[in-house]
């Protein structure tokens, strides 16, 4: 179980990332075909799009770099992701 929304605020914006409060279709194409989620956050860096989604508050459902899933098990996978490592 990777920690939920918040937990890793520092990381993220330590590695470049500025979050998105309000994510348009526009800029995140690819939330048209997400269906609900219990938490989602979207984030740019330069020309890249991070999305992070919850299934509920600790457990981390999906990632999606520039609309690309990415597989991330381990806390140690997602900081990688989140770091473009």
């Amino acid at each position: 179980m990777i920690a939920g929304p918040g937990f890793w605020d520092a990381e993220i914006a330590g590695a470049g990332w500025r979050r998105v409060p309000n994510p348009g279709l526009a800029d995140f194409p690819e939330l048209a075909a997400r269906g609900t989620a219990w938490g989602r956050n979207a984030y740019v860096r330069g020309g890249q799009r991070l999305v992070m989604e919850w299934s509920d508050m600790v457990t981390l459902a999906a990632v999606l770099l520039n609309g690309v899933p990415r597989t991330v098990a381990t806390e140690a996978e997602l900081a990688a992701v989140v770091r473009g490592t």
